[in-house]
């Protein structure tokens, strides 16, 4: 886009007059005394301040959602540093916080557990959409007792809207951007009886482009997706209270990689780049998702106690159609793919809390889960090729859950809070639970079909403790210190859909997960709240944690002791029936530091710092790898496995990679303000948000991606009491991306060459969003 486009000359002006005339600023009328309003979170299952919780938590308003234009679950990152939100092709999607990232193929639970309403769901549905929400908030560190499932690197919780019981109201907004995006977001209040019973309805229409085009069947790729929601809300008494919530929503998407490069030599195609933003992919690369999620809400206060039950049930159906010859190595053949998920979990929570102010505070309560649902998928097994570039002769490889198939988690926890002093607070926390559940699998090739698991291990059953503990003392009454620990757990198991006969068990099953971390750090209210100061350090300890090794070489026919075979530096030649994937343990160690700074500069102006450095890796762990020279370094050489090892095994302290082999950066630091000033009759405001993202490395192809850092600016008008706004914008206003990792051309049949692939790289967006509550 050109640089004289006038949305963008107007977000350049707007943003320099803010900066470059600060003294006109002062001369504005405030309209509030410029003091930072208090944030409450529920992070510790309580409401209370912010600045009281003895842990590191980032809290994102709803307004601040709506400010930021914040309507992707993964633009969430751009507010919290050290948080990575990949949405991947439209299938694996993860989290990372604290350099802890996940791999979804590992088919374990994840290392940040999302909740919605305290309710605990897939990460697949919360990056489908999101709208109309009150609050969400980052937990940083291991979180095992307090909430549903343990998780080592963190949580994310998500609540809605609540009905309000005292008058009608809602709210309209509707979004217009560049590569076809239209966003409509509209939800209304009813009290149907005042102060009693109320209903809040909301929906949502989504509807973007990434300018992507493929060049085969000249569609775009898209993302689309619509929902709705409703929400009641009824409190018969003034202690008893119910909520009440449903959510459907659908989406789908098409989201092929790019091209890039020439095809292979003697087949027609074109030379292609980054800025021809095409794809080659002959088949159907798209992706459907249906949830429907629920939520029981209920709290009864009696004087001085109170007992809450938190029940939530989600149903998933996830559908998959891609063509995996991404390169279009054949043309006029497409590898087609097809994985069918359908997924249904059912949670259950009560506890038990004294309330009000004691020198011993307690909470007791037990919790409950089961999931379950069928999964199955279909490939294409080409198993002979009669000349090169040709179609080959081909059967199909089908993969299944047993009928039956299960998870259970239940858990008891306890949570103890002792006033020591007037300024001295103790915290500590208890949590056993147990895990078990049955999950045979059933390969299907040639009209055989086999266990994939040795029936044995296909049944789990663990136990484990997990727990916390802090320290906080209040120097003064605006400045706060705290210690914190923690330990977390995710249960072991076998990897799925293993297809080699004669691999041993063992190398099939990885063994459960055990994290301890210690956290310090303070908080602090200065300038009669008129800047807020926080800043922690923390280390995190993690034994067998669970990752995942892909496109493994495997020799079946090793014997343990054997001496130096006739490959490389005494490695034997692999199997010819390719490669597999499996999970593996290694032993990891995060380490960092977190701040964030608020400044109230002026009544009309605000700004807000956040920054982190995380050093997060192996602890010499001995991994899963590829190693045809047998030298212990992993490496893609050729097709040799190390002597007396079915699987080779390095030693590794690397950094975590993420499920493309790329290691996350260190340093991630953001900045967001906004300034306004009257003009006539409404207010004008500025703001933006800039966020630095760290250089990275991707492994298996030896590529640096450099840093980069995208600045999104906002201008508008508003009216005084913010009953209605309308703001033109600019995501990445720089158009500053990096060139994103290539997945390089491969070598077929003896030629080499081809097309390489690659995600798209994000690009400048500009737009108008209108706003209206009533």
């Amino acid at each position: 886009m050109k640089s004289n486009n006038p949305v963008i000359r107007l977000t350049v002006c707007a943003a320099a007059l803010a900066l470059a005339f600060p003294a006109v600023a002062q001369q504005a009328a405030p309209k509030d005394d410029g003091k930072i309003p208090e944030v409450v979170v529920t992070a510790s299952k309580r409401k209370e301040s912010i600045q009281s919780v003895p842990m590191s938590v980032d809290a994102v308003t709803g307004n601040t959602l709506q400010k930021m234009n914040i309507q992707k679950f993964e633009d969430v990152e751009k507010l919290v540093p050290g948080l990575v939100l990949d949405p991947a092709d439209g299938r694996g999607q993860t989290v990372t916080l604290r350099g802890i990232s996940f791999d979804p193929d590992t088919g374990t639970s994840p290392t940040v557990q999302i909740y919605w309403n305290e309710t605990p769901i897939s990460a697949s549905d919360a990056f489908r959409a999101m709208f109309d929400l009150g609050r969400i908030e980052v937990l940083r560190g291991p979180q095992g007792t307090l909430r549903g499932q343990t998780s080592p690197a963190g949580s994310i919780t998500m609540a809605t809207e609540r009905p309000d019981t005292s008058g009608v109201a809602g709210r309209i907004v509707q979004t217009f951007g560049s590569d076809s995006l239209r966003n409509t977001q509209a939800a209304v209040n009813v009290p149907l009886i005042p102060n009693v019973l109320a209903v809040r309805v909301a929906g949502l229409y989504n509807y973007s482009e990434n300018g992507v085009h493929d060049l085969y069947t000249g569609k775009p790729d898209y993302d689309r997706g619509k929902g709705a929601r409703i929400s009641v809300l009824y409190q018969p008494t003034k202690t008893l209270e119910f909520l009440l919530v449903h959510q459907q929503l659908k989406s789908d998407m098409v989201n092929p990689p790019l091209a890039i490069d020439s095809p292979f030599p003697g087949l027609s195609g074109p030379t292609l780049s980054y800025n021809d933003r095409k794809s080659v992919v002959e088949g159907p690369y798209q992706f459907y998702n249906k949830s429907k999620l629920t939520s029981l809400n209920i709290g009864w206060d009696l004087g001085g106690h109170k007992l809450s039950y938190i029940g939530g049930f989600q149903q998933s159906a996830e559908n998959t159609d891609r063509d995996t010859d991404i390169f279009n190595v054949i043309p006029g053949w497409s590898n087609q793919q097809t994985v069918r998920f359908h997924t249904l979990q059912r949670t259950h929570e009560l506890r038990f809390e004294s309330t009000g102010a004691r020198r011993w505070n307690y909470m007791v309560g037990a919790y409950h889960s089961w999931t379950g649902g069928p999964a199955e998928f279909t490939q294409k097994f080409p198993y002979y090729f009669p000349t090169p570039f040709t179609p080959p002769q081909e059967a199909i490889l089908k993969g299944s859950t047993a009928p039956g198939g299960y998870g259970e988690g239940s858990a008891l926890f306890t949570d103890h809070r002792f006033a020591l002093t007037d300024v001295d607070q103790l915290q500590l926390g208890l949590r056993v639970q147990k895990n078990k559940g049955y999950g045979q699998q059933y390969l299907e090739v040639f009209g055989q079909k086999i266990n994939a698991l040795p029936e044995d291990r296909a049944h789990t059953d663990e136990k484990a403790w997990t727990g916390s503990a802090s320290f906080r003392h209040n120097f003064t009454k605006n400045i706060m210190g705290y210690a914190s620990a923690g330990t977390g757990f995710r249960p072991g198991g076998t990897t799925a859909f293993v297809s080699a006969p004669g691999l041993t068990a063992d190398l099939m099953t990885y063994r459960p997960e055990k994290s301890r971390a210690i956290e310090l750090g303070f908080k602090s209210t200065l300038m009669d709240r008129r800047l807020v100061l926080n800043a922690d350090i923390f280390q995190q300890n993690i034994k067998n944690y669970i990752g995942r090794a892909n496109a493994l070489r495997v020799r079946t026919a090793a014997v343990p002791g054997e001496a130096a075979g006739p490959g490389p530096g005494g490695s034997y030649a692999a199997d010819a029936s390719g490669t597999i994937n499996l999970n593996t343990n290694g032993d990891l160690v995060s380490r960092g530091i977190e701040a964030t700074a608020i400044w109230s500069i002026l009544p009309n102006w605000r700004a807000q710092a956040s920054a982190s450095y995380v050093n997060s890796h192996y602890a010499n762990a001995a991994l899963y790898c590829n190693d045809g020279n047998n030298d212990g370094l992993p490496d893609n050489v050729g097709a040799f496995v190390q002597p007396g090892r079915q699987v080779s095994v390095c030693r590794s302290s690397r950094p975590l990679a993420d499920q493309f082999g790329t290691e996350t950066g260190k340093f991630n630091a953001t900045v967001q303000s906004e300034y306004s000033r009257p003009i006539g009759n409404v207010d004008g405001f500025v703001r933006g948000l800039v966020r630095y993202n760290p250089s990275k490395y991707n492994v298996p192809f030896d590529q640096h991606i450099a840093s980069f850092t995208p600045v999104d600016v906002f201008v508008g008008v508003r009216d005084p009491g913010q009953d209605w706004e309308v703001s033109l914008w600019a995501q990445n206003l720089f158009d500053r991306s990096p060139a994103p990792f290539l997945m390089e051309g491969v070598t077929y049949q003896g030629v080499a060459g081809g097309y390489s692939a690659s995600v798209p790289p994000p690009r400048r967006k500009v737009g108008v969003t209108v706003r209206y509550e009533f």
